[in-house]
Parts: structure tokens; sequence; C-alpha cells
């Protein structure tokens, strides 16, 4: 496999936002935004990232549900080869943030407001000023807590629904952000922004709901959110649902994935990952070979001795075992024990988005180290095809990604996408009236 590669950076995105004519962001808050490296071209897409602190799925009622098509097939031929890498993540990875496509902590509150003056973005529509109460408001708000598998009765996994209507007969376009902090604690932490979606007056069938996994820095505690309110296209906050006004959002027994383990948690556990995907022979964006890094490493004071099994899954469907990989050892914290599993599919593998899952034994004990795949964007909706597929004479109309999952940064939408799905609504408002 060739590696060649050119990047992508904030350019394309200013460049694309050009064409759309707004003004309302621009290419720095969409790099702001980005929390996932990503490096592009014909022949290679390389992504890399650490460990994000939630990972994220819209209007999904526990979990992703499959898309319909072609399944995976049981008699699929590939070539696996695994090996010792000699890249060093950590430094990769700080060369992908210098392009400023890099990770940032999750934004406060007031951090979140700040960004959004500084798109300069008007503070309000006509409607809203004219209004003695507001023209769009949160009608109310639940949560759904699952995922405890340690029976601790606190849980990794929750699900916020809400319901936004308008005060009159009209549609609008509006966005959420949404919030989380410890009780007692004065600060809200940014942990997803939603999609731009369209209301209608008081209609019940428009109501949102957001799925997140919190996977790391959330310790056992009592936890509550936030959510704000946004028409699309202006700055201020039309409606805020906090603890104060829904008990719903409040009270919520909630820890990450790292404390949900019976026994205790393992003191070995994958910290970076890059995808590389090469191979598009038709030009169609699906590829047909990969090269999948991980940098593990072990708080223990010994060496450790490790293997990964490798699964995938196409399009959020059921997963599959792939391969296995020699045995090798991880050195505590070193930046300098990457390991990689390279694949080239020929047959079995229809066009699609493709998930990986990296499963980390214990090469003496048979005990599972860690277990990851939604932690690790670069793992999620890889596009594949195998070989027979990708062929100039392909005309494959793969079915698109429906999957919003979590980032470095916490599993932000980017801007980017808010201001094509902006332009989209403010287009079909209008037709409307």
């Amino acid at each position: 496999m060739q590696k060649a590669t050119t990047k992508f950076s904030a350019i394309s995105a200013a460049v694309l936002l050009g064409l759309l004519g707004s003004t309302a962001l621009n290419a720095n808050d969409l790099a702001a935004e980005q929390t996932v490296a990503t490096e592009v071209s014909s022949k290679a897409t390389t992504a890399i990232a650490k460990r994000a602190k939630t990972t994220t799925v819209v209007n999904s009622k526990v979990d992703t549900q499959p898309l319909k098509g072609e399944p995976v097939s049981l008699q699929r031929q590939n070539t696996y080869i695994s090996q010792k890498s000699d890249a060093n993540l950590e430094e990769e990875l700080k060369a992908f943030q210098a392009l400023d496509l890099k990770a940032v902590p999750n934004k406060t509150r007031a951090e979140m407001k700040k960004l959004r003056e500084d798109n300069g973005l008007p503070k309000s529509s006509n409607s809203t000023s004219k209004a003695a109460m507001g023209h769009l408001y949160l009608y109310d708000a639940s949560v759904l807590l699952y995922g405890d598998d340690d029976g601790d009765g606190y849980y990794s996994q929750l699900r916020v629904d809400f319901d936004a209507d308008a005060a009159d007969d009209y549609y609008y376009d509006v966005y959420a952000e949404l919030f989380i902090r410890r009780i007692g604690e004065s600060q809200w932490t940014h942990y997803y922004t939603t999609d731009v979606f369209e209301i209608h007056y008081d209609d019940s069938s428009d109501e949102y709901s957001v799925t997140t996994r919190l996977n790391t820095g959330f310790p056992p505690d009592e936890y509550e959110v936030l959510i704000d309110l946004f028409e699309y296209g202006y700055s201020d906050i039309v409606d805020t649902l906090g603890p104060f006004d829904d008990y719903d959002l409040t009270n919520l027994y909630l820890e990450d994935k790292t404390y949900e383990s019976i026994g205790g948690g393992s003191d070995t556990y994958v910290d970076n990952v890059k995808t590389e995907i090469f191979t598009d022979a038709d030009g169609d964006g699906f590829y047909r070979e990969f090269t999948l890094t991980f940098d593990i490493d072990t708080e223990s004071t010994a060496d450790r001795d490790v293997y990964v099994n490798l699964y995938q899954r196409r399009n959020g469907g059921e997963w599959y075992f792939e391969t296995e990989s020699d045995v090798f050892t991880v050195y505590g914290y070193s930046s300098e024990d990457a390991y990689e599993i390279s694949g080239n599919w020929q047959s079995g593998y229809p066009t699609g988005y493709y998930d990986f899952r990296l499963e980390v034994i214990d090469a003496a004990t048979g005990e599972v180290l860690d277990d990851v795949s939604p932690e690790f964007s670069p793992l999620l909706q890889v596009p594949l095809e195998d070989a027979d597929d990708d062929t100039r004479t392909s005309t494959s109309n793969p079915p698109s990604s429906t999957t919003s999952s979590g980032h470095g940064g916490g599993g932000s939408t980017s801007l980017l996408t808010l201001g094509l799905l902006a332009v989209l609504g403010a287009w079909r408002r209008k037709l409307k009236c």
C-alpha cells in the first residue's frame, strides 16, 4: 500500500462556506469545532484521535438502528497483516493539531456564548423582539438512564428527549445545545450540539432525542442536564430548560464506562487510534484497503503481553469477527509500542459505512482488558467496499451515514453541518410561506 496523502484543513471548509454565501460562520470557528484531525486525497484518507469523553447518537431510542441493505457475507474473502508500527501516534496527533484541526476541551456555557457572538450573528429575530413571551420555547424534557453493567445504581448512558414548540402556526429552524454538570458545581459543560431541525407550532411529532454514552471523565455521582434552544441564524438563547424548570433533568446517577466494570476496571487501555484507508479504483469515495494503528498503555509497573481481536459491522448492524493480531508487548505509557492491523477486502463486503471494534486481550490470562469502538471516532463510519465493488464501472449507491458520533471534545455536531442544514431549512421555510 502506498500512503500518499494531501492535507485537508480549514481552507476547504472556508471555500464551501463561500459557495453557500453565508457570513454567519468562518473557517477558524469550523476548525475549532473539529476534534479529529483528518487528511484526505484520492489515494488515502487518515483520521487520528484520542479517546472521546462522550459519544452521541441522535433520534435513536436506545441503540443505533441498522440501515437496510445487503448484509456482509459469511463467505467473505480478505487478507490481514498485523505487526509492530513505527508510528508515534502522540507526535502525529500534535502535528495534525498544528493544522488548526485541533481537539479542544469541552467548552463552558459562557465560552459557547462567546463563540456565537464572535461569529457576528444578529442577536434575535423580529419575532423574538416583538413577542411579549418567547415565540419559541422548550415545552418538556425527559431523561432515560441505562447501561448499569456492574449493578451499582450508576449508569453510563443517558437519553435526553425534548419537545420544542412555537407560539404561532409557523415553521421554524432551530437547534439546541446540551450541557452537563455534577450537582453542586456552578459550571455547565457543553457536551452536544444538535443538527438544525424544523419545528411547527405545538406539534408533538418533532420531539428530538439525544442518546449519549459517557466514555471517560465522569466519576460516579449525581449529575444534571441543561438545554439551550436557538433559532437558527441568531446568537441569543430563545429558551432554556434546566433542573430548576424540569425535575426530570436532575438527580441523574451517572458514571463513565471505565467505572462500569464488575470486579474493578482494567489498568490497560487503548489511548490513541489512527485509521488510514487506501485504494479507491472507481473514485466513488469507498476504499478497499485500510490500516488501523493503535497505542495501548498500561498503568502496571510490569510490561504486558496482549493481542487484539478486530470486529467490523456495516451500517450499525451486527458485529462480525475479522481477525486476531499476533501477541505483542505493551510498555507502560510508551508511545513507541504502537501496533497496526492492515486489511485488504476482496469479496463479501458490500459498499457502505463500517464501524470497527478493538478488543484487547491479556495473552497470559485471556482477560478482556479493553473493548472500544464508539470511544474513538476514527473507528466509526469508515467508507469501505471490497475489490469486487471497487471497479471503474461500479454504479453502487450506498446508503448515507446516519450516526452522529462523539469526538475528542465531546461529540458536538460541527458548525459546518449547521450551516448546510440552515441554508436548506431557510429555503424550505420560504416555500411553506
